[in-house]
């Protein structure tokens, strides 16, 4: 089906769930404001990039704009994931809009990661409310006129990805049952908030030292064996490219590299060829 100037591809968030299943490691920008959605999604497809995520939780980027985000996307065959801006945020319109799946921050319990689900995903695995036919990419232009309703929503469970973020001590040790729950792709650790939480940081420590220290890289190792032993993604943020390599030689899979705003987009591209150089 023709949308502008390229098909859209069906089963984007599916394919992905299955490339990071077999292994591939996966790297996507953050993308504040102050961007055009065609030229910044087009940028980063090209570059290499393998997603994207739109931030709400540090920055401002209305819904209108997020909507031509996820117009981009789909005619570019991108996942698009959204942080928002609370784990227990009105986050149901952006996935009806056609939003792939969401990385929801500070979640310290199994309850506020249940809470998603239930809000994500139609039965049999969640209780999320009917908006089926309301925007043409939440089924990539199939005809709901023409679907059975069990398959519009099998289809839509399929190409969802929720993805807690672990960025505290509590957090971590509700982990293991978070990730037990049916719909819980994997987690993305949120490295400074984290090692906030831990706390004990030397008051002269910069960011990338405190990233480095010993007492954050013990608790980064055992989120990615977590992750492992429960065969879901490990995914995080707060490191350039060399030190994305050490993650992913620990198992992390998934990275958020960059931060996209002001038009600034042409400043990833050497940012993402030095990972994807380092890291295979």
């Amino acid at each position: 089906m023709e949308l502008g100037r390229v098909s859209v591809e069906k089963n984007t968030g599916r394919d992905f769930v299955l490339e990071l299943q077999a292994g591939k490691k996966v790297f996507g920008p953050l993308i504040g404001p102050g961007n055009d959605p065609e030229d910044t999604v087009g940028a980063l497809k090209d570059f290499g990039y393998d997603f994207i995520m739109v931030d709400n939780e540090h920055s401002l980027v209305n819904k209108e704009t997020i909507y031509m985000y996820i117009r981009a996307a789909r005619e570019m065959a991108i996942p698009m994931l959204l942080r928002p801006e609370e784990n227990s945020a009105n986050f149901r319109c952006y996935l009806d809009s056609g939003v792939n799946g969401l990385m929801l921050p500070q979640v310290d319990s199994v309850e506020q990661a249940a809470f998603a689900v239930n809000q994500a995903y139609f039965p049999p695995t969640g209780h999320r409310g009917s908006g089926i036919g309301l925007s043409p990419y939440l089924l990539d232009f199939q005809d709901p006129a023409e679907m059975p309703l069990l398959a519009m929503t099998q289809y839509i469970n399929d190409n969802t990805l929720v993805f807690p973020q672990t960025e505290s001590l509590a957090g971590l040790s509700s982990l293991r049952q978070t990730l037990r729950l049916d719909g819980i792709t994997g987690t993305i650790v949120g490295t400074n908030d984290l090692a906030l939480n831990i706390g004990g940081i030397d008051p002269r420590a910069k960011r990338s030292e405190v990233n480095a220290a010993a007492f954050l890289g013990e608790k980064l190792r055992e989120i990615a064996k977590i992750c492992k032993e429960a065969g879901k993604v490990a995914g995080i943020g707060g490191f350039p490219p060399k030190g994305c390599l050490q993650r992913a030689e620990e198992g992390y899979q998934l990275f958020t590299l960059g931060y996209v705003r002001d038009g600034n987009v042409r400043n990833l591209k050497p940012v993402i060829e030095e990972a994807k150089a380092l890291i295979r």
